[in-house]
C-alpha cells in the first residue's frame, strides 16, 4: 500500500520527475522496499501530473493514498472489480481485461517505443525474462519477418 508520504517531487517549480517509495511489493520478497523514478512525459496524458494534480486535492494526512470513495484502501482486488466494471459501463468484454493488464500494456508500450530488453525489466521490477512473454508484438510486424530475413 503506497502511504502519503512515499512520494517525492524533484522540483516545485520546474518539476520533471517524481519518486514513489514503494515499501512493500509482491516482487520485493526480501521487503528492502522498492523506489520508481517516473518521469514526466509532457504529454496530454502524464502519470506524473496526474499524481502531482492528485496530491493537490488529496487530503494530507496520514494513511493510504489511493482509496475509493468510500474511503477504503484501492487493493489490487478492488482495482479488478472498479476496472470489471468500469469496461461493462461502456460494453466492453470485460474478462479480457484484468488488473494485470496495466503491467501487459507497461511493458508493450515500452517495447514499441524501442526501450531495450534489460530497461523494460527495470521498470515493470520483473526480475527474470518472464516479461517478454507479455510483450504483445503487432500482426504486421510478425507477417512482415519474412520480408526481412530474404532481403
Amino acid at each position: 500500500m503506497l502511504a502519503v508520504g512515499d512520494e517525492a517531487v524533484d522540483s516545485h517549480d520546474n518539476l520533471s520527475y517524481i519518486t514513489v517509495c514503494n515499501k512493500k511489493s509482491e516482487n520485493d520478497q526480501l521487503t528492502h522496499g522498492v523506489i520508481l523514478h517516473v518521469g514526466k512525459s509532457n504529454w496530454r496524458v502524464c502519470a506524473v501530473s496526474a499524481v502531482v494534480s492528485y496530491l493537490a486535492i488529496c487530503p494530507a494526512c496520514p494513511g493510504p493514498i489511493l482509496i475509493c470513495e468510500d474511503e477504503i484502501v484501492l487493493s489490487r482486488h478492488r482495482l479488478g472489480l472498479k476496472l470489471s466494471s468500469a469496461l461493462q459501463s461502456i460494453e466492453y468484454d470485460s474478462s479480457l481485461y484484468k488488473a494485470h493488464s496495466f503491467r501487459i500494456g507497461a511493458a508493450t508500450a515500452a517495447a514499441r517505443a524501442g526501450l531495450s530488453d534489460s530497461l523494460i525489466q527495470t521498470r515493470v521490477r520483473w526480475k527474470s525474462s518472464a516479461f517478454m512473454e507479455y510483450i504483445r508484438v503487432p500482426m504486421e510486424q510478425l507477417v512482415g519477418v519474412a520480408g526481412h530475413l530474404v532481403a
